[in-house]
């Protein structure tokens, strides 16, 4: 009891004394309050201070404050503030006798702050007080001096578009030094930034020495990512695991060698997730060698572009004076389109003088660097570096011997050989095939490093800065090149470091004539001497006494290396000076009459021996002596005397073997040991090769290296071994009772060959002859060309059961003049998965050309041209129960079908949606074709609905003489042709007779594009038989229609019968020209709302013999007509108008504005033999033809004038009178002829002839010429 009673009272004590004890304190111990309030307040601001100090530190640090710290200094400055009131009241307090009651008040705020403040001190322990800002990333980066040309535009589609793809991790840009690389892959990194198709978009430069570390450290830090100072396999591992976070795109500027990704820690892209990389580099085998699944090649711009692009960094404007644009022109073409050089070179010459500019254009033409100032990137020293990264040492001198060519020039590689040759370049190399190989890779180092421009297999381009620099190379490596173009060499006697040079060549000489040793100062340590001139005489001086180092000396009249001869030839006397020359190793005279060369017999050095093209006495004996004589070229030469081949027969040194000459003698038997040794070969029998000849054209594209071109000669009894080794074959007039090539000339196979062209070999019965079943399975196996022409017993080409025969590498196959030939009879097992061109002509007897099975390989096929195979019934042979796993013919561009009279229709249905690449169809002349596509049996077959046929590149068709032709494609198609740009359908009167359809348009067109969209095509078709299912594109320019029974052409109705729906754009299209002939049902050729379609480049219509057609302009097209220039109509019996000009109300505004006028180009028109037209133009007045300059109108019996209008008063027609007002009515005429018109009155109502226009009206009886005549003003 007594416990609870203390229990008791200790909480009365608790809830009654203890809180006024508590109050109390706030009067008792108020200065205890105010020293604590004093002290937090000074930790406080203490602690303020700290974070301001690290917030200034971060901020250098370009960190970004966390809100959480930006939020507490907000709230001390704001708790701060109300420290400061209470302060000012504290003091108050303390000056004055102030009542209890005001002292508990502030100490109980006192308290509050207290806690307040302490509260804010406990919080400034930040988690996280700041971080790293995010960089711009590739927003970064500058886009003012880029400008997307066209030529870039495409580069940069496709960099966007391999980016977008994930199966590619891997891209190439490549391109030569300063072509813009670096400034592409920045624009196409920002946008893909800012498509958001990656996370991260990194660039990092690489340059020529990598390092890794710091690769790593930059890709790092922009992935606001530390790489800790570890081991370089564990800081790859980290980086590996950072990229592989999310997607990023890294894009490594400069790469000269292939990086190890592995080291590097750049995981690719697999299974779409991780790195994916883009690679800038000069060199392409960088990007192989890195396995770039893509690789897209920069080029330089075109010359419109570089213009543009010079003109911007020199500021030249349109008002800066035509003196400096001239100068400019000039030095924007020196650049040749590289972007350094045109930004570098603008920008140097921006403000200076004409002569500063003048100055500027003579160094870049004397191959000499500009003056580049501070801080600007030298274009000579970008390209250098190039240079410089080529660790191949023939490279590095192949390049250097480019510059030897002049300007702009392709530089025949077989030329580079020779001359590469006499200066030393392949003596470690040994035989001539080991070097040529060796040039090869060479010259790929050069072309993937950009430093020679690709031309074709045979040839290269240097671009002329490029040039620039390895002239300058040479000079410093004290080797001076002169190498100059159009040059008279008389001015060399006033070049002093002419002495200097170890190389000259001068191209397209203007005088033939050079200078004795007295006057012209070469060097005695000259090396090359190259002189190309197109003078009829050249003259060589005794230099040649001097030039005891002289090593190639090339005298060329052409700058090509030709496969023809070219008349007339110049003529070139060889000064017995040459036979100081015992250092000489290449000799190149080609073009030339050079008369008596027996001076070559003392030149002992002498390895290569050119005379391409030339014309000599004889060979001299003498030249079997030359024991290092490697390579002679006696190719289409004339020798006049004595036998050669008796010479170069024992000529057993040689290792190539260049002969084509004209000559009495006959070939002779050639030793084996002679062919043995010869490696490469070209010997013909024939020197008229024509360059127009299939035959050369292929000599000039392929190069082959071992080449027979012989006519009427057993080539198995002269030279066996090189018949049997040779890749190309040229053989007419066959002799020796060959009825094959194998096995009866080869049983082995001929595995070897590439080019076989037979002509005129009369016993040839087919190629190939595979009854006897040959041991080899190798036949033909490296063909790529086959050409027969005038094999009269050509009875198959291929007779092969066996199927051995498989022509994979068959590219092109040309038959002409085999009037025997029924069947080529491809093998059953033939993948011609590389065939390209087909071309047969004049095979009468041919039934078809493959079978289903064959078919179906010819994947790249884009040329098959069929003439004259008068018996041809299928060009893919027919089949029962036809399975087309696939659908061939995807690639064919050009198909040309001519005079195949069997022929009813090209290919089955179900090929039609398959050719999907023709640009070119041209089907004539075949009497019995009723289809393009399908055999009658299937166009019959009511399963064949709804065939979507694509022909998206289709520009060119022409069907012409096709009596029996009824459709183009199926019923039911629906053909797409939106490039279609030229047709012709000639003499096809069945064309008509097929369904009818039209086009609805049942749209609210707002604009140009809409319509574009929504109607791609022009339906022909309207009503009856109207030529239909036949859709034209806008892009149609050339419409040719000629002995037709269409009825109608162009139809449109809009929207439902009585629809008043409005349209507010005309359909535009693109037509040029509309012939149509002989159209004896044609009734209309436009029909369609007024103004309905825009014909903006319509220039010439031609319009004969369409008894039926009653308008040739209607209301649909009559006021779009702004181009037309030329009208021809003729033998229209039932015209009644030209020009239907439709209601007259709507023409009143038309003829008071002057401006508008329907028909301004007007230029000639003619019209004859359309009995029933009465006036020449109704309700149009003359200003409309402004233009006119001819008006021809004969035979047509009904004309009363050339204008009438229905406006018109009979009697004084005064109410006509005000039409022209303000106009001159035809005042351009110059000359007008009328004839034969029995009711003609007047040509326009009050209308005058000036004198000066020439008339001519005759049998017009009720016209009289005194009423119209008016002098001229």
């Amino acid at each position: 009891m007594e416990d609870i009673l203390i229990s008791v009272a200790a909480k009365i004590v608790e809830y009654t004394v203890s809180p006024v004890f508590h109050q109390a304190q706030y009067i008792c111990c108020f200065k205890d309050f105010v020293e604590k309030f004093q002290n937090v307040k000074r930790e406080l601001e203490s602690t303020q201070e700290n974070v301001k100090e690290r917030v200034k530190e971060a901020t250098n640090r370009i960190e970004e404050i966390q809100p959480t710290v930006e939020k507490w200094l907000k709230d001390v400055e704001n708790v701060l503030k109300e420290v400061q009131e209470t302060e000012k009241k504290i003091l108050e307090i303390s000056e004055s006798c102030f009542k209890k009651r005001c002292k508990y008040f502030l100490a109980k705020k006192i308290e509050r702050e207290i806690e307040n403040m302490t509260r804010l001190k406990r919080d400034s322990n930040f988690e996280l007080f700041s971080r790293i800002i995010e960089l711009p990333g590739m927003k970064y980066y500058s886009s003012k001096n880029f400008v997307l040309f066209k030529s870039i535009e495409q580069i940069y589609n496709e960099l966007l578009e391999a980016l977008k793809d994930n199966s590619v991790c891997m891209i190439g840009l490549v391109g030569m030094g300063g072509s813009g690389k670096t400034t592409l892959a920045k624009e196409v990194g920002k946008k893909v930034e800012e498509f958001k198709i990656f996370d991260k978009v990194v660039m990092v430069i690489v340059s020529e020495t990598p390092k890794i570390r710091s690769i790593q450290d930059e890709i790092a830090e922009k992935l606001d990512f530390k790489l800790e100072k570890e081991s370089d396999d564990v800081r790859a591992q980290r980086l590996s695991q950072r990229l592989s976070i999310g997607t990023t795109l890294i894009i490594l500027d400069d790469v000269w060698e292939k990086l190890d990704f592995e080291v590097l820690g750049i995981p690719l892209n697999e299974n779409n997730k991780g790195c994916r990389v883009l690679i800038t580099t000069r060199k392409i085998e960088v990007c192989t060698s890195m396995q770039c699944q893509s690789i897209i090649e920069l080029k330089i711009l075109t010359n419109e572009e570089a213009w543009t692009l010079f003109t911007s960094h020199a500021e030249i404007v349109d008002e800066s004076p035509y003196a400096l644009k001239v100068v400019a022109r000039q030095i924007v073409n020196e650049c040749k389109g590289l972007p350094i050089a045109i930004v570098t070179v603008g920008s140097t010459l921006r403000g200076k003088s004409i002569v500063e500019w003048k100055s500027a254009l003579s160094r870049l033409k004397d191959s000499k660097p500009l003056a580049i100032p501070k801080g600007v990137r030298s274009p000579h020293a970008c390209l250098q570096l190039s240079y410089n990264n080529l660790t191949d040492i023939l490279a590095r001198s192949l390049f250097l011997l480019c510059s030897v060519f002049p300007e702009d020039h392709e530089i025949d590689l077989e030329n580079l050989f020779r001359f590469g040759w006499g200066r030393g370049l392949f003596k470690t190399f040994g035989t001539m095939e080991k070097a040529r190989k060796e040039l090869c890779v060479a010259i790929n180092t050069l072309k993937g490093s950009c430093l020679l421009l690709h031309v074709d297999d045979y040839r290269v381009k240097m671009h002329d800065m490029l040039r620039d620099v390895a002239l300058c190379i040479t000079f410093e490596m004290n080797e001076p090149i002169l190498a100059s173009n159009v040059v008279d060499p008389r001015i060399l006697v006033e070049d002093d470091t002419i002495k200097d040079k170890r190389v000259i060549s001068l191209w397209d000489l203007k005088n033939g004539q050079l200078l004795n040793d007295d006057h012209f100062n070469i060097s005695s340590t000259l090396e090359i001497l190259v002189l190309q001139s197109h003078n009829d005489h050249l003259e060589l001086s005794s230099v040649f006494q001097r030039l005891k180092m002289l090593k190639i000396l090339a005298l060329f009249t052409q700058d090509d290396y030709t496969w023809y001869l070219r008349y007339p030839l110049r003529t070139l006397s060889l000064p017995y000076s040459m036979g100081s020359l015992k250092n000489l190793r290449t000799l190149c005279l080609r073009g030339y009459k050079l008369g008596n060369i027996f001076i070559l017999e003392s030149l002992q050095t002498l390895e290569i021996i050119d005379l391409r093209g030339s014309s000599f006495e004889e060979l001299p004996n003498g030249i079997i002596a030359l024991k290092k004589l490697k390579l002679l070229d006696l190719c289409i030469c004339e020798i006049e005397k004595n036998n050669p081949y008796e010479v170069i027969g024992r000529c057993l040194q040689l290792e190539e073997l260049h002969l084509g000459i004209e000559s009495p003698y006959i070939m002779g038997v050639w030793p084996n040991s002679f062919f043995s040794r010869l490696k490469r070969y070209f010997i013909s029998t024939k020197t008229d090769l024509d360059p127009r000849y299939f035959t050369v054209d292929i000599l000039s594209k392929h190069r082959p290296s071992r080449a027979l071109y012989m006519n009427s000669l057993d080539v198995l009894a002269k030279m066996n071994d090189l018949f049997l080794r040779a890749e190309y074959l040229y053989l007419q007039n066959l002799q020796g009772g060959y009825k094959n090539i194998i096995p009866s000339m080869d049983p082995k196979g001929m595995s070897q060959l590439m080019f076989l062209i037979l002509q005129d070999c009369g016993e040839i019965e087919c190629l190939f002859d595979n009854v006897d079943m040959l041991e080899t399975e190798l036949v033909f196996s490296s063909l790529v060309i086959l050409g027969l022409d005038n094999l009269y017993n050509l009875q198959e080409v291929f007779r092969d059961p066996s199927s051995q025969c498989f022509l994979k590498d068959l590219q092109v196959m040309r038959i002409i003049n085999c009037q025997q030939l029924y069947n080529i009879s491809f093998p059953r097992n033939s993948k011609l998965c590389k065939l390209k061109e087909i071309i047969i002509r004049n095979c009468p007897k041919l039934t078809c050309l493959f079978t289903p099975s064959v078919s179906q390989t010819l994947d790249l096929l884009e040329v098959l041209k069929i003439y004259g195979c008068s018996e041809l019934k299928h060009i893919i042979e027919e089949v029962s129960s036809p399975n087309h796993t696939s659908l061939p013919l995807s690639k064919l561009r050009t198909l040309e079908i001519v005079n195949c009279d069997r022929l009813e229709y090209l290919f089955p249905i179900c090929l039609a949606p398959a050719l999907t690449s023709l640009d070119n169809l041209e089907i004539s002349d075949n009497h019995k074709l009723k289809y393009v596509y399908g055999s009658e049996k299937e166009h019959n077959i009511s399963v064949q609905t709804n065939i979507h046929i694509n022909w998206p590149n289709l520009d060119y068709v022409c069907l012409r003489s096709l009596p029996d032709l009824i459709a183009i494609c199926p019923e039911d198609s629906r053909p797409y042709l939106p490039k279609l740009a030229w047709l012709e359908l000639v003499k096809c009167p069945r064309l008509s007779n097929f369904s009818v359809q039209k086009t609805v348009i049942d749209l609210d067109l707002q604009d140009t594009k809409t319509m574009e969209k929504e109607i791609p095509w022009l339906l022909f078709a309207a009503k009856l038989d109207h030529l239909c299912d036949q859709m034209l594109c806008a892009e149609l320019q050339n419409f040719y229609l000629i002995e037709l029974g269409v009825e109608g052409l162009f139809q449109f109705q809009m929207g439902e019968l009585g629809s008043n729906k409005k349209l507010l754009v005309p359909l535009n299209l693109s037509l040029t020209v509309v012939h149509l002939e002989s159209l004896p049902h044609l009734k209309f050729i436009w029909n369609g709302p007024t103004n309905f379609l825009n014909l903006q480049l319509l220039g010439s219509v031609r319009v004969h013999d369409c008894p039926k057609l009653k308008t040739i302009f209607s209301p649909t097209v009559v006021r779009s007509l702004p181009m037309l220039r030329w009208l021809f109509i003729s033998n229209c019996e039932e015209l009644e108008q030209i020009f239907d000009s439709g209601d007259v109300q709507e023409l009143k505004s038309l003829y008071t504005c002057s401006q508008q006028k329907c028909f301004p180009k007007l230029d000639v028109i003619r019209v004859e033999r359309c009995n029933k037209l009465k006036f020449l133009f109704y309700n149009f007045v003359a200003g409309h033809f402004s233009g006119l300059r001819i008006l021809v109108v004969e035979e047509c019996s009904q004309l009363e004038k050339v204008f009438a209008f229905e406006c018109e008063i009979d009697g004084d027609g005064q109410e006509g009178t005000d039409m022209d007002e303000g106009q001159v009515p035809l005042e351009n005429l110059e000359i007008i002829i009328l004839s034969s018109f029995p009711n003609f009155k007047e040509i326009h109502h009050q209308f005058k002839l000036k004198d000066h226009v020439q008339q001519i009206i005759k049998d017009c009886p009720k016209y009289s010429p005194s009423l119209y005549l008016y002098p001229d003003m």
